[in-house]
């Protein structure tokens, strides 16, 4: 009876959408109209398939700052209209469904930390900036709670990999446009006819961090279904002896799979591309620990061939290959070794070489002295760019670029002692939950999951020595990737979970 009146219900407000949805088509003018027909639309699809709440909020990331429309006289990006939805329908969802709640390990951490963020308010001289910084992380930690209660199956895991392949493509298909036709500011400029890509998000450090999260995660995925692709056809060559037609569900199997590895080594190899291009020294630094990692935890036989490749890439480089690279890459990549070196910015004569160094340094030593003037509540979440003309030791930098330019060094600024202990906290949680599940877990697919989360957290906590990538949403994309690992860890939900 109950399970007869909640077809009903569902029944009922599937005609309600269906009747607003005709009345907004004739009554409101284009494109008020069409975007809020698009949304009824999303809403109605969202009633059958409530897992593309959370999918199409993580796939909406690379498109906030293209898909724009104003409601109210407020710009409205198209993640923040998916955060609503989130909101709104997120519980209603789980009500319906009676789903049983979790709160995991790294979602309390989370919550501790934006508890510490809505303190340091407190002593903010900004509350605003505070607040967007609130939430963003808030936003995040919603994406991690809607994956691991609505994502119920591999295949679903499946579609969003092919979401973020697509993603991929056309990020970096826009960055190739960027770089080699010179659609980019002046200031990233790296040769005479070479620009660094920044895709869709204005910046090229958000931009390869963002391929960065996509790219490894897709290259573990693709190391697992290249190799469900090649027992298939194996078992298609046994098989076949019996009969085309007995063979047949065998056969579309193998295909599918070469497809599907075919995509995913085709975003995978695109997302590193895009981080070339970008020309940004930490996501170059932080892929290749990520790299590295995802290389100790694929199997046996391409671990070898990889380290045989490495090593004939370091024997050539070192024979004299690293002078036949272009120069802007090799300027970028000796830089890398300048930025780990500190050195008291006040005793540099400023000059075009390094200009970005000294102002790097000079984030970083003004963050350092918030945290020695307030190691325990920090100066505010979202204060650094407040206190930074204070702070600051050198007289030619007086405006923060947005972030201390190292983000542990940002929130001890922000939030002292207790903020970095969260976020380390938070990290050490998922790594920790990637070990467990990629040692325990018997499905080679669940495993993929848990390499790739590892590699990626990996490469975030390196990148982040030199950059934040907490900023335009990327956490989403983060904390997505964890909660599909401890999806994997619970158990999926459905029965139709064999991919």
């Amino acid at each position: 009876m109950a399970l007869r009146l909640q077809e009903r219900l569902s029944g009922w407000s599937i005609a309600l959408l269906g009747s607003l949805l005709a009345l907004v088509l004739v009554l409101i003018p284009w494109p008020v109209g069409m975007v809020l027909a698009s949304g009824i639309i999303f809403v109605l699809a969202v009633v059958h398939w409530p897992v593309l709440l959370p999918l199409g909020l993580i796939l909406s990331v690379p498109l906030q700052d293209v898909l724009r429309f104003s409601l109210g006289g407020m710009a409205i990006t198209t993640t923040q209209a998916f955060i609503l939805l989130a909101i709104l329908l997120g519980p209603l969802i789980v009500l319906r469904r009676q789903i049983r709640l979790f709160y995991p390990g790294i979602a309390v951490a989370t919550t501790v930390l934006i508890a510490i963020q809505v303190l340091s308010l407190g002593f903010a001289r900004n509350t605003l900036y505070g607040v967007a910084t609130i939430y963003r992380w808030t936003a995040a930690l919603l994406v991690f709670l809607l994956i691991i209660h609505l994502v119920e199956s591999r295949r679903s895991v499946v579609v969003l990999a092919v979401g973020l392949v697509v993603a991929a493509l056309g990020e970096v298909a826009f960055g190739i446009l960027q770089s080699g036709f010179g659609l980019a500011p002046a200031s990233f400029a790296i040769a005479d006819r070479w620009y660094r890509a920044y895709g869709t998000f204005g910046q090229p450090n958000p931009f390869a961090g963002y391929l960065e999260m996509v790219g490894l995660w897709l290259a573990a995925l693709a190391v697992w279904s290249a190799r469900l692709a090649q027992r298939l056809w194996v078992r298609y060559r046994r098989v076949r002896l019996r009969g085309f037609l007995s063979s047949g569900s065998t056969r579309r199997a193998a295909i599918a799979a070469t497809i599907l590895a075919s995509a995913l080594v085709a975003g995978a190899t695109a997302s590193l591309s895009g981080i070339v291009l970008s020309f940004s020294r930490g996501a170059w630094l932080g892929t290749s620990a990520g790299l590295a990692i995802f290389v100790l935890l694929v199997p046996r036989g391409l671990r070898r061939s990889a380290l045989v490749i490495g090593a004939i890439v370091l024997a050539v480089l070192a024979a004299g290959g690293w002078n036949e690279l272009p120069a802007a890459v090799r300027e970028r990549m000796t830089l890398l070794v300048s930025y780990g070196r500190p050195f008291d910015v006040r005793d540099v004569q400023l000059t075009d070489a390094n200009w970005a160094i000294v102002e790097r340094m000079a984030h970083w030593q003004a963050a350092w002295a918030m945290f020695l003037d307030h190691p325990l509540t920090g100066v505010g979440a979202g204060n650094f760019s407040v206190h930074f003309p204070d702070y600051s030791p050198h007289p030619v930098f007086r405006i923060a670029r947005g972030h201390a330019h190292n983000y542990y060094l940002h929130i001890l600024a922000e939030l002292g002692i207790p903020g970095l202990l969260a976020y380390l906290a938070i990290f050490a949680l998922a790594l920790r939950l990637a070990v467990r599940v990629w040692r325990t877990r018997p499905n080679e697919f669940d495993r993929a999951l848990a390499a790739g989360a590892f590699a990626v957290t990996t490469a975030v906590m390196v990148h982040n020595l030199v950059e934040n990538l907490h900023e335009l949403h990327l956490s989403m994309q983060l904390f997505s990737v964890w909660a599909l690992v401890w999806r994997a860890q619970a158990g999926w939900g459905t029965k139709r979970e064999a991919v």
